[in-house]
């Protein structure tokens, strides 16, 4: 079986606790990163939402990403986790993947399902929003510099975090 993870899921480690038996880049074909899941616990509030990743389905896009294999005997396990992990509103999605050295696979993919979405797809309102959202996990520019690095530490450009990152960086409060 296997994972694909766009976010956190890719360099947390979460996969070490389910003998994870590879881990390689991998791309999701129709789908690209957009910053539309508001946040309103982690990383920001009901009233000043940080603006955090998804994926969106869009026919000529793609995205890369991490893609783990684990043994099916784990399936139960790794399904629990990331049910609890992602919560509710995320559907673990069956879809195909190219991972590096073993071609097209299926693989779990993490959407969100939920209603918390950010209507407005205006750059500075996202940025404002990031600019000055908080909750419980920290500042919301921090996220968004941190999964930047993180992309940028596995060799991913994504244009979708890279203008977010470069705007926040210019910004007044960023």
């Amino acid at each position: 079986m296997w994972v694909f993870g766009y976010g956190s899921l890719m360099t947390d480690g979460w996969e070490k606790g389910f003998d994870c038996t590879q881990r390689v880049t991998a791309e999701l074909k129709g789908y690209r990163r957009a910053f539309n899941k508001a946040s309103v616990t982690n990383w920001g509030t009901r009233d000043c939402p940080c603006p955090t990743l998804n994926l969106v389905p869009e026919a000529s896009a793609n995205s890369l990403g991490i893609a783990f294999e684990f043994t099916e005997v784990r399936r139960g396990e790794v399904e629990a986790y990331l049910a609890k992990r992602e919560g509710k509103n995320f559907k673990l999605s069956n879809l195909e993947v190219i991972a590096d050295g073993s071609g097209a696979v299926q693989a779990l993919v993490p959407l969100y399902a939920g209603k918390n979405i950010i209507q407005s797809h205006d750059m500075r309102t996202a940025i404002e929003l990031a600019c000055h959202a908080k909750g419980s996990s920290g500042k919301c520019s921090d996220y968004i510099l941190n999964i930047s690095e993180q992309l940028k530490m596995l060799g991913i450009n994504d244009p979708a975090v890279t203008e977010m990152r470069e705007i926040l960086c210019k910004a007044p409060s960023g």
